[in-house]
């Protein structure tokens, strides 16, 4: 069997990959490698349940206006609009999903692309997807200035046992997707145990995060 420059180097990037598996720098190192391959100018990687989303990890680079329209808006409620979290609840499987496979008709006319898609997504978008129970999937979404040709999308879809099953074993690295992102952090017993240990100050900034 042969092998061209281009599969060496895909195979390559695999093994690096799985030795980052446990360290935090995974998610975004997976998508240096994907942007070899198609031009990704954002990215997120949540999990979609019935009732919510919850955030695994988000570019440290991004743009702080997006960042915050991330977490206000489309968290808070917007997903329910998103073609994606729109299929991934009524058909859940794992895979690769371009937009357009799944978005509606007259997709630019939506509520959804003329809040949010069409200012912080842009063009086309992409996700791979994984099933972690019968009620949440994993879901690593990435965006483009540009739209994806034919070949791209080929390309991204043959590549997707390997994502998909790095994807898989990360979770294991990861906190429960299970948990509610409404779910109120500990801070007020964190607070009471750190009490003698930190200012005033400290403690208003603790309850600001």
């Amino acid at each position: 069997m042969s092998l061209d420059l281009h599969s060496l180097a895909w195979h390559r990037s695999v093994g690096k990959l799985i030795m980052q598996l446990d360290r935090p720098e995974f998610w975004s190192s997976l998508i240096r490698v994907l942007n070899e391959y198609v031009q990704i100018d954002n990215w997120v990687v949540l999990v979609f349940g019935d009732h919510a989303v919850r955030v695994i990890s988000l570019p440290e680079v991004a743009d702080s206006e997006e960042i915050d329209a991330f977490i206000h808006r489309y968290v808070k409620g917007l997903y329910l609009l998103d073609p994606f979290y729109i299929a991934d609840r009524e058909n859940p499987q794992s895979g690769f999903f371009h937009l357009l496979d799944i978005a509606p008709e007259h997709f630019r006319e939506t509520e959804y692309y003329q809040q949010y898609f069409a200012q912080y997504i842009s063009v086309d978008e992409a996700q791979y997807n994984v099933r972690l129970d019968a009620g949440t999937t994993l879901c690593m979404s990435f965006g483009s200035n540009l739209r994806f040709t034919q070949a791209q999308i080929t390309v991204l879809d043959m590549i997707k046992p390997w994502v998909t099953a790095m994807m898989h074993q990360r979770m294991g690295f990861e906190t429960d997707p299970a948990k509610n992102l409404a779910e109120p952090a500990p801070w007020a017993e964190a607070l009471t145990q750190l009490e003698a240990q930190v200012t005033a100050r400290e403690k208003d900034v603790l309850k600001l995060l």
